[in-house]
């Protein structure tokens, strides 16, 4: 297996959270709000711009209702 860069780490977050979110019939807002976390802390790290520290992960992954390593998973691929 090979090393995972931290810009890759914290893309893989965001896609997972999103993914995860409209799978659940959450819109974000409400996964920011449910967390705790402001929306301009959380959208950034939808975008990979800011490190989710692992209490962060927790929590957005307790809103989701999935272990915290769920979004550090490589995103699902779609054929198309």
């Amino acid at each position: 297996m090979e090393p995972v860069e931290p810009d890759e780490l914290r893309a893989r977050v965001g896609t997972r959270t999103r993914e995860l979110a409209k799978r659940r019939k959450l819109k974000l807002v409400d996964v920011a709000e449910q967390a705790g976390l402001s929306r301009g802390h959380f959208w950034g790290i939808l975008g990979g711009s800011s490190a989710a520290t692992t209490d962060y992960l927790c929590r957005i992954a307790k809103v989701l209702e999935v272990d915290p390593v769920e979004l550090l998973r490589r995103p699902k691929t779609t054929k198309g």
